[in-house]
């Protein structure tokens, strides 16, 4: 595992908007990967999600944190690269994620070879960047790609109301008010023009009732809240449009 930048990344510098990301997740968050991860409604909602990064080949995940999203994509037969610019974090889940490998740097300046990776996938990372600095870390994304190869980002939708409320509570997250199904395509498209754009989630309810700093995740252990959020997802999905649903999914391939 590489060592963390000695000072603030680049993507992080300058600014109460840069400070506030740095200040907030610099930290191991080991409350949340229990959460993510053990927690049986949220953990069954977040394998879904996530499951749109399997597949074969070498993957790398840019902003891995603590690890939950490498937790419910398993262990796989290729090379598994987690990269997030804080140490903290990736000590965790070097420890949490035994059959991965994790690497200290910043987004904006990936450190391995251009084309080494059949998957780059990056959830919840560019709505954290300021604005001038989003386009340049998608073009790090498809770099290390391989031509031909995949690279999916997943980012909130600041639309959604659960979403915005989140935003307002959390101060790091203000970056959701920015984040639109439009605005993320876009972002994608500068460096491939071919994507595929879907929506997931129509109204969390879950992950808000059961959050592990808000609310209340015992919840989750029990059988009939699991039944309920389940028959209320499914009556969401028809009363929302999808333009508002929670989360933007891109999926890509870069060119040859």
């Amino acid at each position: 595992m590489s060592r963390e930048p000695r000072s603030i990344p680049r993507h992080l510098s300058g600014g109460d908007f840069a400070a506030r990301q740095w200040s907030y997740f610099r930290e191991a968050d080991e409350a949340k990967f229990r959460w993510q991860t053990a927690n049986p409604v949220l953990a069954a909602s977040e394998r879904h999600l996530i499951s749109v990064a399997a597949g074969k080949g070498r993957l790398l995940e840019v902003g891995c944190g603590e690890g939950g999203n490498l937790f419910h994509l398993g262990p796989r037969a290729s090379l598994t690269v987690g990269l997030d610019y804080a140490c903290a974090k990736l000590v965790f889940a070097s420890e949490a994620i035994p059959w991965g490998r994790f690497a200290g740097a910043d987004a904006l300046s990936l450190p391995f070879r251009s084309g080494v990776f059949d998957r780059v996938f990056c959830r919840d990372v560019l709505h954290h960047l300021p604005a001038d600095h989003q386009r340049e870390a998608v073009a790090e994304l498809f770099r290390v790609c391989r031509p031909g190869g995949e690279v999916v980002v997943i980012e909130p939708n600041g639309h959604n109301p659960l979403m915005i409320a989140l935003a307002l509570v959390t101060p790091a997250e203000r970056g959701l008010f920015r984040s639109s199904p439009e605005r993320v395509a876009a972002l994608v498209r500068t460096a491939s023009p071919r994507i595929g754009i879907e929506m997931a989630q129509p109204l969390p309810v879950a992950r808000a009732v059961l959050h592990y700093r808000y609310g209340a995740p015992a919840l989750g252990h029990r059988p009939w809240p699991a039944r309920v959020f389940c028959r209320l997802d499914a009556v969401l999905e028809h009363l929302i449009p999808r333009s508002l649903w929670a989360y933007i999914i891109v999926r890509a391939r870069r060119a040859g």
